[in-house]
């Protein structure tokens, strides 16, 4: 029974379900992770009284286990709280909305490459039918698991019939050479779920909430886009897993060959603009508590509500990986080593080398998703025309001045094959002074290009009763003389 589940049911199968129960139980304790960061800016102490027996069951009562149940108590609350949808809202795309952001999230989990390739050597006994080599090869691939591929094959004693097979398993759920393509795709629909949400959901402030949403996603997907690029022309292809194993190597003996290293500013434009695509402060304005009541999810209650901030987190998760696989070297790690195969430092023969890469990679994912929490509870909200602003004036621009220095320097110090393989310590080097320079220039051209029109200025009402009240004991302020008077109406 062990050997016909091995044979038929691939490794995938397994990482997905792994991966998924995962993911989904991490976006639990990363809204209480949030609550305690926001704590920890603030001075305060958070959530820490519902323990993991909400109070009620015995011998758990009185434990609060440090509020780890505080998850478990509000997907309960949301799961009983009424379901309430207003008169006159369009019944289905109401309740498709949510739906369509969790589901996107999902399935763009499924190309990331955890752990790297798992190497397994087993003894298999081929029949008398397999006499001639083409029927041999076929039985021989005919005896791997289902999802596998094939390396190599040696025969075992005398008998030619007894061989010993070596395939390999992608520690991943699904291998595209695609990849990076793939996961920018996918996550470019979450807009449809923001957008119909505040369209199905018949109200002016969901409305106006959905409208910032596209502006806002649409406007930094470009420069995200080329930061990406900046990476692929360095490594010419879109495989994440391929990309993560070029960078397990060494600088000079023990500089980790990251891409942070290397690329400085298509890393900080990658989070600036992943900040954006997930609606995360300071580039909420779909929500905008303040002026907009709540945005795009103001009529949403009960578990659609909840939906919402769910596909939140985990779109955070995704797109704080795809930043760990293209900056940081995803699973890799100093001194973490089992690799088979000199050419290949992805390949292991060991399960628990690849867990243990997998642990790296998800703690690396969590540092990246702590500096969004961070983020949040520090900067204040941008102005709308600030968000379009950064975007269009400043963003792209730079971003495209990036891609054409990083393809030029890939030219001149790349060498045979250059974008096709590693990237060495003169190249690096060569990029990194390429980023310097560039920053140079971005912050000389920031003072040569005209400045945004203050929309923010002051007015002096005439005649208004509003004045600046002064402290005791100081003098009251004149108002400037150059302030703009609008008449009293």
């Amino acid at each position: 029974m062990i050997d016909w589940i091995e044979q038929h049911i691939p490794a995938w199968v397994y990482i997905t379900l792994i991966v998924h129960v995962v993911v989904l139980g991490a976006v639990a304790y990363l809204i209480l992770l949030e609550r305690k960061v926001a704590s920890w800016v603030q001075d305060r102490i958070g959530p820490n009284r519902v323990g993991l027996g909400f109070g009620i069951i015995p011998g758990l009562k009185n434990f609060h286990f440090w509020g780890l149940g505080q998850p478990l108590a509000d997907g309960m609350k949301f799961i009983l709280k009424e379901d309430y949808r207003p008169k006159g809202v369009d019944k289905i795309l109401f309740t498709l909305a949510p739906g369509i952001m969790i589901l996107v999230v999902i399935i763009s989990i499924a190309v990331i490459p955890w752990g790297g390739i798992k190497q397994t050597t087993r003894t298999v006994q081929l029949t008398q039918t397999a006499s001639n080599p083409d029927a041999l090869d076929s039985e021989m691939n005919a005896s791997i698991p289902a999802g596998t591929r094939f390396v190599s094959s040696q025969q075992v004693g005398d008998s030619p019939l007894t061989q010993q097979v070596t395939y390999r398993w992608p520690f991943q759920i699904a291998t595209l050479n695609i990849g990076v393509l793939y996961v920018l795709a996918t996550l470019s629909l979450a807009v449809y779920g923001v957008v119909i949400g505040g369209w199905a959901s018949n109200n002016k402030y969901s409305f106006l909430g959905g409208l910032r949403a596209t502006a806002n996603m649409i406007s930094y997907e470009v420069p995200l886009g080329l930061a990406v690029l900046t990476i692929v022309v360095m490594f010419g292809t879109l495989d994440l897993g391929t990309i993560v194993e070029k960078q397990a190597h060494y600088w000079v003996g023990f500089i980790p060959a990251w891409n942070v290293f290397c690329q400085p500013l298509a890393f900080l434009m990658f989070l600036v603009c992943i900040h954006a695509e997930a609606n995360r402060a300071p580039f909420d304005l779909a929500e905008a508590e303040q002026e907009l009541v709540g945005g795009y999810h103001t009529e949403y209650s009960s578990m659609r509500f909840a939906l919402f901030f769910l596909a939140e987190y985990a779109g955070m998760i995704t797109t704080s990986a795809v930043c760990v696989a293209l900056f940081f070297g995803g699973w890799h790690f100093p001194g973490l080593t089992g690799h088979v195969d000199a050419s290949n430092p992805a390949v292991t023969s060991s399960l628990v080398v690849c867990l243990l890469r997998a642990a790296v990679f998800f703690i690396k994912t969590l540092l990246i998703i702590f500096v969004f929490m961070w983020v949040r509870w520090s900067l204040p909200r941008f102005r709308f025309d600030q968000l379009m602003g950064l975007a269009w004036r400043a963003l792209i621009p730079q971003s495209l001045v990036m891609l054409m220095v990083t393809a030029v320097v890939i030219y001149l110090w790349g060498g045979e094959g250059r974008a096709w393989g590693r990237v060495g310590g003169k190249m690096a080097l060569a990029l990194l002074a390429a980023n310097i320079a560039m920053l140079v220039l971005f912050a000389i051209g920031s003072k040569l290009v005209p400045a945004a029109p203050d929309t923010n200025r002051k007015v002096r009402v005439a005649e208004s009763r509003f004045r600046r009240t002064p402290l005791p004991g100081t003098p009251v302020e004149a108002e400037p003389a150059n302030l703009p008077a609008v008449a009293a109406s």
